[in-house]
């Protein structure tokens, strides 16, 4: 019985062990692969630096001027000084605050009196005004006797800004002219220029 059960199993397993390769450990089977897309980390650039508001210009006023006038009789004296006035002008719709003034009297290019006004003033919009500084009467005198050559002047310098204006902003307006006398006692002028530089007098 143990005879015919051996030969029966050897009946059974020698079909399917025909079938198997003499070394098993060289039997490969492919395995598919699939196709990886290539993986792309994306970076993000950096925020661009914000960029500064250009700063706002300053507002379109007319600017504030000064300008000399014909006397019929020479300017007040007082202390030994002529007492020397234009005529201030603020055509602008603002007021024109920390309104300052100097006056350089110069012969022959040379600064020979320089005067400083004082303390900052304030002109209304639309305000006119006689402004004055004074002026030794010798060195006055002097300018009213020389000869009409370039360098021989009085020169006004304002400096200024509008009421609408940044706080640091300045403006500046600057006339320059030659007293000449008149019959009987006054005096005209030569205006001989004018700027907007805010440029600083020669002392």
């Amino acid at each position: 019985m143990a005879a015919l059960i051996i030969v029966g199993t050897l009946g059974w397993l020698g079909p399917m062990c025909a079938k198997l390769p003499d070394n098993v450990s060289t039997v490969s089977i492919p395995v598919a692969i699939p196709d990886l897309a290539p993986v792309v980390t994306a970076v993000r650039a950096p925020a661009p630096a914000p960029v500064a508001a250009p700063p706002e210009p300053a507002p379109a006023h007319p600017p504030l001027t000064v300008e000399t006038y014909r006397l019929k009789k020479m300017f007040p004296m007082e202390n030994d000084k002529y007492i020397v006035s234009v005529l201030r002008e603020n055509k602008a719709e603002a007021s024109a605050i920390d309104v300052t003034m100097t006056l350089s009297a110069r012969v022959k290019r040379e600064t020979v009196e320089y005067v400083e006004s004082g303390p900052g003033q304030t002109l209304e919009a639309g305000a006119t005004s006689y402004f004055g500084l004074r002026v030794s009467t010798v060195v006055f005198d002097e300018i009213l006797d020389a000869p009409e050559e370039a360098g021989t002047e009085i020169e006004w310098s304002v400096s200024y800004r509008f009421q609408d204006d940044a706080p640091d902003e300045r403006r500046c307006f600057r006339l320059q002219a030659l007293p000449r006398r008149r019959e009987p006692e006054g005096i005209s002028w030569l205006n001989l220029g004018k700027s907007h530089e805010c440029a600083t007098p020669t002392r």
